[in-house]
């Protein structure tokens, strides 16, 4: 139960956030709807507030349908493909003209007839866990074996390569590192690991520059690159990087116990989607370096919590998609953090359980069911 609670915990915590800095971007939104005859009535504050509470709803609704199912379901590899393959038809939707919705350079979200708009790659992340767990664990007697190495290199070019193409580095980033933590768990050499990730660098680097030159889609990727790498550019140019910059103030402004709930100011307008990516920072104006210490403690509370009882799980499979699913969680709370507190460039991801947005918070409540049945059916 600790860490259905400790879930619980959190999803109240992010909710908390999203009500307060949300206003200005609501207040502002519900506007632009009532002038463009979208919306009828006054304009609201709590407009993000009001959608994530029907989040959190169709999201335990969803976890408990995943609960009904058996692990043995997920283990089965016909399962494992049919899964694999259904989310990289849902991804590869984004580059359907009228289906696929394009956000900040990016075609991430696909959207259909009665139903809102969804972001594939969030059901994606806990798919690939799913199947490269499983790939993993087959292969298990090579893994230190070039065999292993061109089989893992060409699994995660087919599979990640479309990323590239939206593009979302965001979510490259965090499936390359889970990819590497599952290859070490299951006992992949350190060395080997390290060659891995020096190449996906590299690679990573020539490829984005070499799209940067050829697809205008990268020019917006560049941009946050070349404002993090150098803040110092002109005021034009670092358009891109306002948030990191507001970011910083509202992170710093919070001080040691915050300004009090509801008082931060890099909410109005000064902040972009406060209530998405940087919410962390904005909230950090409010609750201060003491606030963030209790959500982070969270954070590895579940993930203490979960490995330290890893030894009772005797279902190889069911440990290996339990650490990845950690991985996961952890991986993005430590990017999105750190692009809020400018050590790392914008990525686009959101803060688990925390950031506004239906999808991803889904996806949370099942990974916070998965983990405890595999604890639970040991």
């Amino acid at each position: 139960m600790p860490i259905i609670i400790i879930g619980i915990i959190l999803i109240a915590f992010g909710l908390l956030a999203i009500y307060s800095v949300s206003i200005h971007e609501s207040f502002t939104l519900t506007l632009k709807l009532i002038a463009n005859g979208n919306r009828t009535g006054d304009p609201s504050n709590y407009f993000y507030f009001l959608r994530q509470l029907k989040n959190i709803a169709i999201a335990v609704i969803i976890a408990l349908g995943v609960y009904i199912l058996p692990l043995k379901f997920f283990q089965k590899n016909r399962n494992i493909v049919i899964i694999a393959v259904i989310l990289m038809v849902l991804q590869i939707f984004v580059f359907v003209p009228g289906i696929g919705m394009e956000l900040n350079g990016a075609r991430g979200w696909i959207s259909l007839p009665f139903f809102p708009s969804i972001q594939p790659a969030e059901f994606f992340k806990l798919g690939y866990v799913f199947f490269f767990s499983s790939r993993l664990l087959k292969k298990r007697d090579i893994i230190n074996q070039k065999q292993f190495f061109s089989n893992f290199i060409v699994i995660n070019i087919l599979l990640l390569g479309i990323f590239l193409l939206i593009p979302d580095l965001g979510t490259l980033l965090i499936l390359g590192l889970t990819s590497l933590t599952l290859c070490r768990y299951i006992g992949t050499k350190l060395k080997y690991i390290l060659y891995l990730l020096g190449g996906a660098l590299i690679s990573g680097i020539l490829m984005g520059s070499i799209a940067g030159m050829i697809s205008p889609k990268f020019d917006y990727i560049q941009k946050r690159f070349t404002y993090f790498l150098d803040s110092s550019v002109d005021e034009q140019k670092r358009g891109v990087g306002r948030q990191n910059q507001q970011a910083l103030i509202a992170v710093g402004g919070g001080g040691l116990f915050g300004k009090g709930y509801g008082k931060g100011l890099q909410k109005f307008g000064y902040i972009p989607e406060a209530q998405s990516d940087f919410i962390f920072a904005a909230y950090s104006e409010e609750i201060g370096f003491v606030g963030n210490i209790a959500l982070l403690s969270l954070y590895f509370y579940l993930a203490y919590y979960f490995l330290s009882r890893l030894h009772t799980i005797k279902n190889e499979y069911n440990k290996t998609i339990g650490v990845g699913i950690i991985a996961l969680i952890m991986i993005q709370v430590f990017v999105n953090i750190g692009v809020n507190v400018k050590i790392m460039p914008n990525t686009g991801l959101t803060l688990p359980f925390i950031s506004y947005g239906g999808t991803a918070l889904m996806v949370n409540c099942i990974e916070i069911i998965l983990l405890y049945k595999i604890l639970k059916e040991k």
